[in-house]
């Protein structure tokens, strides 16, 4: 059985536009700051022929409000920073109960030579 803990997150908007210049933008500003459990965390390395690719995945659960059901209906506007980093929402359960909602969150490291 994994060891949950309780820790600090920012939840933040993902917004999604195009610059003057006919340029993709993301722009990521916070929401709100909660606390959370965390469990889960997954590192892994995949390596091709000539890059390795890290990519790591964790499992954040929060109670159920009606930001966090927001969140759930709009998975791609919304991410969560962790330990300075921002995670992206993968995937989203639902508890039977609506007590709680587990976000199935990744975050890619950058691409890196062999």
């Amino acid at each position: 059985m994994a060891i949950a803990r309780y820790e600090n997150l920012s939840v933040n908007t993902v917004t999604n536009g195009v610059s003057n210049l006919g340029e993709q933008t993301t722009t990521i500003t916070k929401w709100f700051d909660t606390r959370g459990t965390v469990h889960d965390v997954n590192n892994s390395l995949k390596i091709s022929e000539k890059y390795r690719v890290y990519s790591d995945l964790v499992n954040f659960t929060l109670n159920y409000t009606p930001n966090t059901k927001l969140m759930v209906d709009n998975q791609h506007s919304y991410s969560i920073t962790w330990r300075n980093h921002e995670w992206r929402i993968t995937d989203c359960r639902e508890a039977n109960d609506r007590m709680r909602i587990t976000f199935l969150c990744y975050r890619n490291d950058p691409v890196v030579p062999v």
